[in-house]
């Protein structure tokens, strides 16, 4: 067994009284677990990999090494790791979302979606090759495309919070709809493992807003 671990974005506010002005994109990262043989685990909800999916200890490690570069933003050396892994394993989505959000960091916005694309063409219902797709389209201002796959993230895994976030936001920030961003901000705070109390604040506050109306 080994890990395809794929990093992605979450739109968080700054602070509530800024929260309709400006949005700040904060990286972090989310386990895919994969097995080299059996069927990946449901999250991802893909079907069991092809065997050319299979991978040596050596590209493994490859991988390992691709992620910790991502991970201290040495995005040459990931960008380099992840392609050269790719050359050898073509077919798993894992890679491809990853060296999506590279490019992504790097502002290289039409590659990430590129690459993006080929992840969800090879896995159609990744989470978090979706969620990295809306945030691509919010920033070219493709605000119904990114709601589109914020949905499809997390009907295909409906808790994973980051896209609960991202789509409550995107329902409070740019469509208007408060009752759904009310919605998907209390989903998001109900998986989390510590409360918080930011958005708790600011959903309280949407709720008042509803009442005076």
């Amino acid at each position: 067994m080994y890990y395809i671990k794929v990093n992605e974005l979450t739109m968080k506010p700054i602070n509530l009284l800024k929260l309709k002005l400006s949005l700040i994109t904060i990286i972090f990262s989310i386990l895919i677990t994969s097995c080299s043989q059996d069927a990946v685990k449901p999250q991802t909800a893909e079907q069991k990999p092809k065997p050319t999916q299979t991978a040596s200890k050596f590209e493994r490690e490859k991988y390992r090494s691709a992620i910790t570069a991502l991970n201290s933003n040495d995005l040459a050396s990931a960008q380099r790791l992840f392609n050269e892994f790719i050359r050898h394993k073509p077919n798993l989505a894992g890679a491809y979302s990853n060296l999506a959000l590279v490019h992504f960091k790097k502002n290289e916005l039409e590659k990430s979606l590129t690459l993006v694309n080929k992840a969800l063409k090879l896995n159609p219902k990744q989470a978090q090759a979706l969620n990295l797709r809306a945030q691509l389209y919010v920033k070219k201002g493709k605000i119904h495309q990114a709601k589109d796959d914020y949905l499809l993230a997390v009907a295909a895994k409906p808790k994973y919070m980051n896209a609960q976030y991202n789509l409550a936001l995107l329902y409070d920030i740019y469509l208007q709809d408060i009752n759904l961003a009310i919605k998907h901000y209390k989903i998001y705070m109900s998986l989390l493992k510590k409360p918080d109390q930011l958005t708790q604040e600011w959903v309280t506050h949407l709720e008042g807003t509803l009442k005076n109306e």
